[in-house]
């Protein structure tokens, strides 16, 4: 994700805690970030794609976020590119084997669970990607693979495998994926963010 400002980052950064904590000062920040690997990995990941844009961060502070990156990656086990275009408020609820593909595109208040791909699929030669909407959740071990559409206020089941565009708020299961009703991620989606911030 391209952050033209500093002030962008920030608020993304307190969008991501504030999906963790319901909170975005200062002391929850420094907890959070010592406390929960989801986030730390989240954290440092936003602070490495501002940073690598930037010609004298790039080579002064970028390997430092790297570094912690990394590290962080091997606790979470997540495998997400700091540039991957994902929107404000992500939340990693469990950690493990979350592969995110590079190209993907995540909207806003996106909750990723243990096992989860979003992956890519290649037809005649073309390379196909999916894009979430805003206010999902993807339970464990969900499949999200190549040029499909996830809309809004979704809630993919565990373990399901989604190959279709699945419509705004639609709760879906099964291999293939399908729509079971239109009841939306509801409760699933855990402190979703609205922009504003709670002291």
């Amino acid at each position: 994700m391209y952050f033209p400002n500093k002030q962008t980052r920030d608020e993304t950064i307190r969008a991501d805690l504030f999906r963790y904590t319901g909170r975005t000062d200062r002391r929850s920040m420094r907890k959070c970030r010592r406390k929960s690997a989801g986030f730390r990995f989240t954290y440092y990941m936003r602070m490495c794609a501002y940073a690598r844009e930037r010609t004298l961060l790039k080579y002064t502070l970028y390997p430092f976020y790297k570094l912690r990156k990394n590290r962080a990656c091997g606790k979470v086990g997540a495998e997400i590119f700091e540039l991957t275009q994902i929107g404000k408020g992500l939340h990693i609820a469990h950690s493990g084997c979350i592969v995110v593909h590079s190209g993907a595109v995540l909207g806003d208040n996106v909750s990723l669970s243990q096992g989860v791909t979003i992956g890519q699929t290649i037809k005649d030669g073309k390379v196909l990607l999916p894009v979430i909407g805003n206010n999902v959740y993807l339970a464990p071990g969900a499949k999200v693979i190549g040029g499909v559409h996830v809309g809004d206020n979704v809630a993919v089941g565990a373990n399901a495998v989604v190959t279709h565009d699945v419509p705004s708020g639609a709760v879906v299961a099964g291999v293939p994926a399908r729509v079971l009703h239109m009841g939306g991620a509801g409760d699933y989606l855990l402190n979703p963010y609205t922009g504003k911030d709670v002291p």
